[in-house]
């Protein structure tokens, strides 16, 4: 359906300045990236989008119009403005809809916190979650207007990448969480459950999250090079699964998303959101404890033909939720008559 006429603003909330041209670039994290590509995809639907941040100059990229947030003009009437986590931000815009989007769980008390009380009866925004779980964690008192769930996905690179479905890679997993989220709790699972079993598996970490010694090495534990997008998509295709608890905190947990539509087994206790993201025995395995976490890990590991036989059935999956969908669902709740 197209949507010519209409015009939706996106505004950050945060210190930082990036357009569509910095997708590759590491400046940009999950939720910007997200926005980003909806942003695109609101384009291709025949809205106008205006997408505001920190940036000092004026650019369009993919259709998209980037520019300083002091610089919105009041006298523009929008569709939908949607502000990105902080319902501050509409005091800059005329909207004739507003929606917040949210990437945490925020109780009652940081609600109050970041002083979002005031504006959220001001200006009556719908709350938009990115999973159940959030959806649950959310409660009345911080969603007085309603509140919706929906999803994001992947960058399209991930999805329009080639697969070999025949190739083997070496016998090792990655942990490629941005920050450190039960990764102290993985390394203990892995040097006392997982690596005796075989000295040949690896498990790569990313940098910067704890001080790396000696005793990380002696058990096959590396340090992983962070790259761009693409680099990271050449890099996780070289592993047999990511390894991730999953933690409280976690709202969607994109880099899950990203290693599914790469066949790249997520393992996991399910904390969080990881348990929606992940379908058991489908795109990877929910364990119900440590040693079972370690027990899917290794059989990933050890098992060539399990292997093999669970990334072609990955594969089957990986065209599943697409940013089409997820802009279709944004516009039919907010801009049809």
């Amino acid at each position: 359906m197209k949507y010519l006429g209409k015009k939706i603003i996106i505004i950050d909330n945060s210190n930082l300045s990036y357009s569509g041209d910095d997708l590759n670039g590491p400046i940009i994290r999950g939720t910007e990236t997200s926005l980003i590509l909806l942003a695109e995809q609101f384009v291709k639907m025949g809205i106008e989008v205006d997408f505001c941040n920190c940036i000092k100059i004026i650019k369009k990229v993919n259709g998209v119009n980037y520019f300083n947030k002091d610089k919105i003009n009041m006298s523009k009437i929008y569709d939908l403005a949607i502000a990105i986590s902080d319902a501050n931000e509409f005091k800059r815009v005329s909207s004739i809809k507003k929606a917040i989007f949210s990437n945490s769980n925020q109780p009652f008390e940081k609600f109050i916190r970041k002083k979002q009380l005031i504006p959220f009866l001001k200006y009556k925004p719908t709350l938009i979650t990115l999973c159940d779980y959030q959806f649950k964690k959310r409660s009345f008192f911080t969603s007085f207007y309603g509140k919706k769930t929906i999803p994001i996905t992947v960058d399209p690179k991930f999805l329009n990448i080639k697969i070999d479905k025949n190739h083997l890679p070496e016998r090792k997993v990655v942990y490629n969480i941005r920050s450190n989220r039960n990764l102290n709790l993985l390394i203990k699972i892995w040097c006392e459950k997982i690596y005796p079993v075989n000295k040949e598996f690896k498990l790569y970490i990313t940098p910067g999250l704890l001080e790396y010694n000696d005793d990380h090495l002696k058990n096959n534990i590396f340090l992983r090079t962070i790259g761009s997008r693409s680099e990271m998509i050449d890099e996780l295709k070289n592993y047999r699964a990511l390894t991730y608890l999953g933690h409280k905190s976690d709202i969607f947990t994109l880099t899950a998303e990203e290693a599914i539509k790469l066949c790249l087994p997520v393992v996991t206790l399910g904390i969080g959101s990881l348990k929606e993201r992940v379908a058991h025995m489908q795109t990877g395995f929910i364990a119900k404890n440590e040693q079972e976490f370690a027990n899917f890990t290794i059989k990933l590991l050890n098992d060539d033909d399990f292997y093999l036989s669970f990334k072609k059935k990955m594969d089957e999956k990986r065209k599943d939720n697409n940013w089409d969908f997820i802009a279709s669902t944004w516009s039919e709740f907010f801009l049809s008559a």
